[in-house]
């Protein structure tokens, strides 16, 4: 989205196909253009990411005054309609407060009206219910795949939690050291692990029907993103490395015989699904 000045936000390499255009390569200004019309995003900590200084009510119709040129009124009264929309109890009272006055989940769902204000095709959440507790994170899920339904907008969604992937989305991508180590159907995925991360992952998951025994973890810390090792980087923690993963960095790839769209970034992909 453009958002982070350069250098520290640059883009070191890939694409970013989005309606056939490849945004990694755009100017940064045509990008932005696509921000709140195309583009949106639900940030992780929505307290640090509304302003402490103005309403929330002039935060949420910021996006009708700048980018629809609506008058004052106008645009407070369209900010109204959303707080309403996103569950905010007593929003015309409350349309005048500021951010510390509310409660985290109903600062998230202030994020969401700022977000949907101008009808993107597209949703990016991060970590969306992060600092929530359970019941809180099921209401800011809930309304937002009611929103998706109701907009028909896509959403993609960052989360640490599987959960909550597997309970919302289609299709899931598991990353690690800042590149897609297996991609495909949730189903897929959760059921057929391609990559070891990916089966550490889920086996490090309470289970009820494994109380009082021992999690399951996966052994070691991440790299380092300044100096990640040669070949896969998740090689030194990996119980299936050999001399190859830790020289060759594996191509992104279909293991053999295995579903079309289901991909896996390891040279022994189809030992880890056989082991499963």
């Amino acid at each position: 989205m453009a958002l982070l000045p350069k250098p520290a936000g640059s883009i070191a390499g890939g694409r970013i196909i989005y309606r056939g255009r490849d945004l990694a390569h755009e100017p940064v200004k045509q990008v932005r253009e696509l921000c709140a019309t195309e583009i949106a995003m639900i940030f992780q900590d929505p307290l640090s990411s509304l302003n402490p200084v103005f309403s929330i009510g002039y935060q949420v119709a910021e996006p009708f005054r700048r980018r629809q040129g609506m008058g004052k009124k106008e645009a407070w009264a369209r900010a109204l309609d959303l707080l309403k929309h996103v569950g905010i109890p007593n929003a015309e009272k409350r349309i005048r407060d500021y951010p510390h006055q509310f409660s985290g989940g109903q600062r998230q769902r202030i994020m969401i009206a700022m977000a949907i204000a101008l009808g993107p095709r597209l949703l990016i959440a991060d970590e969306p219910t992060t600092a929530l507790d359970v019941t809180v994170q099921k209401q800011i899920m809930n309304l937002l795949a009611d929103l998706q339904a109701e907009t028909g907008m896509a959403m993609i969604l960052i989360s640490h939690d599987l959960g909550v992937v597997a309970d919302v989305a289609e299709r899931t991508a598991i990353m690690y050291a800042g590149r897609i180590v297996e991609t495909g159907t949730i189903r897929e995925v959760y059921d057929h692990p391609a990559h070891p991360y990916t089966r550490g992952l889920l086996d490090s998951i309470p289970s009820t029907s494994d109380i009082g025994k021992r999690l399951t973890p996966i052994v070691g810390s991440p790299p380092n993103l300044l100096a990640l090792p040669a070949g896969c980087s998740f090689h030194p923690r990996c119980p299936f490395a050999t001399d190859i993963c830790r020289t060759v960095e594996p191509p992104l790839r279909q293991p053999v015989g295995w579903l079309p769209g289901h991909e896996a970034a390891c040279h022994r992909s189809e030992e880890v699904l056989a082991h499963g």
